[in-house]
């Protein structure tokens, strides 16, 4: 047996074990042999899905988000309250008016 057989045994066997898991306090509790036959199906499927998904969701190119900048002001950070966006914006100024 390859280790890629391997590995996808052991995937399928814990999403088997992880669907039974999650119904076993339901209303009416699924059997493994159930959740394994689920788990199957699951993987069988991935070819379709997988071609009737987007580009982006196929993982064939990264993808970039553009981030703002993650700095913050220290006095921005500790507001709290009920007038926090209007307290925080006059303090933003004041940030950056001392900054001049």
């Amino acid at each position: 047996m390859t280790q890629a057989r391997r590995n996808t045994l052991r995937d399928l066997m814990l999403l088997a074990w992880d669907l039974f898991r999650a119904e076993q306090h339901g209303p009416s509790p699924r059997t493994f042999a159930d959740a394994l036959m689920g788990a199957w199906r699951w993987f069988k499927g991935r070819p379709v899905r997988r071609a009737v998904a987007p580009l982006w969701a196929n993982g064939d190119r990264p993808m970039h988000l553009p981030l703002r900048s993650m700095v913050q002001s220290p006095i921005r950070r500790s507001i709290s309250g009920t007038h926090r966006e209007s307290r925080a914006r006059s303090l933003g100024y004041v940030t950056s008016t001392l900054g001049r």
